[in-house]
């Protein structure tokens, strides 16, 4: 273990004084991103942006300065950035990636010095890289549920509030009022881009492009298009409402049914680990062949691979749209 310690503690300094490079240079010109955002803007205003309204989420990200920073192809700058923007996260792209790279150095040093495999140290570089950009999946996901859960009452304000006589704008005002985080900090950045010049097709397009749902698609698309060939907005509203309280009753009964099959597949996936530790406890010289032989190496690793492949499996049969 002493001979890793050299080693290891040059991977440490490396790493470190790489990423404290790559945080300095992002901050080190004193541009901050609300000053970056803020000079998109006057650019655009200066350039017509006014008459025409605000370019949209993924346009601009897309010109966000420091959003390449030569580290990443543009294109995956930008899909990282819409995703950030969807999970509610203040990162930008460089501090996104300096994230990932010091989640796998971190986790390979600590396999270096704990794994009974060192072998495999290696591969907790990827899965470190790997499991952050899980995490943000999975935060976006959330979050994206919880807006989608907050639009049905919020769709029953707007509805209410526009039979009672008020203007689109005033009802989604009040919506925004009513609504409770994260979906009424959406619906007021949407006012104050509307408040700012942008038209309100515009508009909803960015809360469009930054929630990235299915059900704030089918709302805004019925907005427009009642906008554009006329109609009672209201009643829209409420038939969108009910159709989406139904699909969330159909998808509650699908979970219920599905129940024993994603606990099925828990099963299946922790059975293993709980019999290795077992045999760990019970019979050490028989659980170390699995880690100080080439042949139980192996057999880990494919047991490893298997186990995960059936387990994604079972997740994808019973993980039913609606």
């Amino acid at each position: 273990m002493t001979t890793l310690m050299l080693p290891l503690a040059a991977l440490f300094a490396g790493g470190f004084a790489f990423l404290v490079t790559l945080w300095a240079s992002r901050y080190g010109t004193g541009v901050t991103v609300t000053g970056e955002r803020l000079a998109r803007m006057r650019a655009d205003m200066a350039g017509g942006g006014g008459s025409s309204g605000m370019p949209s989420l993924v346009a601009a990200l897309r010109k966000r300065p420091g959003a390449n920073a030569a580290l990443v192809p543009s294109e995956i700058a930008a899909k990282w950035a819409a995703t950030l923007e969807r999970a509610g996260l203040t990162l930008t792209v460089r501090e996104y990636l300096i994230l990932r790279i010091g989640v796998g150095a971190a986790l390979f040093a600590f396999a270096m010095m704990f794994s009974p495999i060192p072998q495999i140290a290696i591969l907790g570089l990827p899965l470190g890289f790997w499991g952050v950009g899980v995490w943000l999946g999975m935060r976006v996901n959330g979050r994206r549920k919880k807006m989608e859960k907050q639009l049905v009452e919020a769709l029953q304000v707007m509805s209410s509030g526009l039979r009672s006589g008020f203007g689109f704008l005033q009802a989604l005002e009040a919506a925004a009022e009513q609504s409770q985080q994260p979906l009424n900090v959406e619906l007021r950045r949407t006012l104050r881009d509307i408040a700012i010049g942008s038209s309100v097709e515009q508009a909803l397009k960015g809360l469009n492009d930054r929630v990235g749902s299915a059900d704030f698609d089918i709302v805004i698309t019925a907005i427009m298009i009642q906008r554009t060939v006329g109609g009672n907005l209201g009643e829209i509203l409420d038939n969108v409402a009910h159709t989406m309280r139904e699909r969330e009753r159909i998808a509650g009964e699908i979970q219920t049914l599905t129940s024993q099959q994603r606990l099925t597949g828990y099963v299946i996936g922790g059975v293993p680990i709980a019999l290795l530790i077992i045999f760990n406890i019970i019979s050490p010289d028989f659980a170390s062949l699995m880690f100080t032989t080439n042949l139980g190496k192996g057999l880990l690793l494919a047991v490893v691979g298997l186990q995960t492949i059936g387990f994604l499996i079972i997740k994808k049969i019973v993980n039913i749209e609606v």
